[in-house]
């Protein structure tokens, strides 16, 4: 049995240099679900006074916006 530390060790880091803590921690940012589109979907509807024959395009309007603002990104 040799003395050499496992390649899973907590103490091993990823590839570009970064922890593993720091990888766990960029997994744990908040995903979109149907119902959060669903909801952003339904006041795109509201704001619009309910009026019908946009549901495609709120939904992907609101499937846009909640993916930007989840990713930190900026439309």
């Amino acid at each position: 049995m040799s003395d050499h530390t496992s390649h899973f060790s907590p103490q091993v880091r990823n590839p570009n240099g970064l922890s593993s803590a720091y990888g766990a921690q960029r997994t744990n940012t908040r995903s979109t679900s149907q119902a959060d589109i669903a909801k952003r979907a339904y006041q795109k509807y509201e704001a619009r006074g309910c009026a019908h024959g946009f549901d495609r395009e709120d939904w992907a309007a609101a499937s846009r916006e909640l993916l930007a603002e989840t990713s930190g990104y900026t439309l």
